[in-house]
């Protein structure tokens, strides 16, 4: 027994050492972690999880795998915590599914956009001084003739039956109790647990939705006369910065100049405040209640059962880890463009789509359904517009961002008055819907510009919805008609499927009119977010 103590002495400061980034966290995170519940879940799970890794250390017996294991699990370790602290003082809370799924979506100029916006200078000074103390006390007590040495070590005291016995029960039952109470808590676990949801939603998604007809939808009616329609989807574009929506900058001149053409609807939500989720529901026929419906269909499958000729022309980069779920959507498009192949972090102007749109709104086809994914406003903003578009700039009552983010809005107002006018040229039966994924939050609620599930505030959710029709439109299909009781009805994009299958004239089997926010059968449901919220009372 004495052995066993005059090893334990020895193993106290190695353990120290390993369990360096849990003291971290035990300090720093009580000033991040927005309640003491949580934070005392986050301390339980992260200290367990840290010594189970430490005593593994010592179940091995040559002194390289050993050196090896210590120096791997203090690297782990030590970008657990930093992961961990950035969550939270970036956003108030804990890596996530939702935010996994984010990342998984993301290619490198996605990443480094979000660095160039949200990696601080007082971050990178923490960081580095994070390191600096573990590399310090590695340095002093094991490495160049340190005071200790993993090899002086026996194998975990296990001299000792008794405390073999005592040390593996506690290694079972502590992995047990981090698997079933605290898995949430762990990055790894959720990580594990998200990506292989991930990789299931996109097979699924591949099997279905990536064709170009679905097995799950039948046709029952379609209007066989020359038709023109454009589907415009923004990004990252909030009503609350918008003219249209009573905004008090002029960021949008030109849809102002044709506002008595336009239907704009005033209350209209997207379903979730990330892009993946959101499109995932906007586009087929998903939505809070059957959310990734194994018999899933989308509007472009609708669109190509119907007899138009389908386009998916898009200013977004195609490539996240694999294909994007968006991009997986698109491919059920007859013909595919990609104009973007610079990053995130480059200037990106949609502008560069309107030379493709010609040529598509120029071809000899009767039906076209055309499909414009543009990069809108995605951060980082001031990548977004040229420099003639530099509108707001020197007005000192508001943020850098909020000027940069006014500017973008302004340019993609720009941008849809474009698209507007060369739909309106061909003078047929045509339409341009435009709205946006979801919405950013720019410093109108809180400290903050960008978006997360996690604050998800007003801004973030609320989005503009704006339909222009031609005046052969208004003439051969006279259902649609404005009044202020349509245009405030409160709607919810998840069910956005219905509402595009109406105005595109196309009935099909699952069509549903009460969904449809042009319907004089529409009737008004919960708008539920996140898990279970009412927007409307919540």
């Amino acid at each position: 027994m004495n052995l066993f103590f005059k090893d334990l002495k020895k193993l106290l400061p190695i353990g120290g050492i390993v369990l360096y980034p849990f003291f971290v966290f035990l300090i720093f995170g009580f000033f991040y972690v927005p309640s003491t519940y949580g934070y005392l879940k986050e301390i339980v799970a992260f200290g367990l999880f840290s010594v189970i890794l430490f005593v593994t250390i010592f179940l091995f017996k040559p002194l390289k795998i050993r050196n090896f294991l210590f120096d791997f699990l203090i690297v782990l370790l030590s970008i657990l915590i930093i992961v961990k602290l950035f969550f939270y003082s970036t956003y108030e809370t804990k890596l996530s599914t939702s935010a996994l799924y984010v990342i998984f979506e993301s290619n490198k100029g996605e990443i480094s956009g979000y660095f160039y916006d949200f990696i601080k200078t007082s971050k990178v000074l923490f960081v580095l001084m994070f390191l600096f103390g573990i590399l310090f006390f590695v340095k002093k007590y094991l490495r160049d003739k340190g005071t200790l040495n993993l090899s002086d070590i026996p194998l975990l005291c296990f001299t000792n039956g008794i405390a073999k016995i005592f040390v593996l029960i506690f290694v079972v039952l502590s992995s047990m109790l981090i698997y079933k109470k605290f898995n949430d808590e762990n990055i790894l676990i959720e990580i594990y647990n998200s990506y292989a949801e991930y990789v299931d939603l996109k097979t699924k998604l591949k099997n279905t939705l990536a064709k170009e007809k679905s097995d799950y939808i039948k046709l029952v009616s379609k209007l066989d006369v020359a038709q023109t329609y454009v589907v415009v989807i923004g990004e990252s574009t909030s009503s609350w910065h918008m003219q249209l929506y009573d905004y008090a900058r002029e960021t949008n001149p030109l849809l102002s100049e044709i506002k008595d053409e336009l239907i704009i609807f005033k209350d209209v939500i997207a379903p979730h405040v990330h892009t993946i989720a959101s499109l995932e529901k906007i586009l087929t026929m998903s939505d809070y209640s059957n959310p990734n419906v194994k018999e899933n269909s989308s509007i472009i499958q609708i669109a190509n059962e119907a007899g138009f000729t389908t386009y998916w022309l898009s200013n977004q980069q195609p490539i996240g880890i694999d294909e994007s779920i968006p991009t997986l959507i698109g491919n059920a498009a007859q013909h595919k463009y990609f104009i973007n192949t610079d990053d995130y972090g480059d200037n990106v102007y949609d502008e560069k789509l309107l030379p493709q749109l010609q040529n598509i709104l120029n071809e000899d086809v009767t039906k076209k359904m055309v499909f414009v994914h543009l990069m809108g406003t995605h951060t980082p903003y001031k990548r977004r517009y040229p420099k003639e578009f530099q509108f707001f700039n020197n007005d000192s009552g508001f943020k850098l961002k909020v000027n940069e983010y006014d500017n973008a809005i302004r340019y993609n107002d720009f941008v849809i008055r474009n698209i507007i006018e060369k739909v309106r040229e061909l003078e047929t039966n045509s339409y341009v819907l435009y709205f946006s994924d979801h919405g950013d939050e720019v410093y109108d609620t809180m400290d903050f510009f960008g978006h997360n599930e996690y604050h998800a505030t007003k801004p973030m959710y609320e989005v503009p919805f704006i339909f222009w029709f031609s005046k052969g439109y208004k003439k051969n299909i006279s259902h649609i008609k404005e009044s202020d009781l349509l245009l405030e009805r409160k709607y919810n994009l998840e069910n956005f499927v219905h509402s595009f299958s109406d105005v595109s004239q196309i009935n099909f089997n699952r069509l549903d009119s009460t969904k449809s926010i042009f319907s004089n059968k529409f009737k008004e449901s919960k708008r539920l977010i996140k898990k279970g919220i009412d927007y409307d009372k919540d």
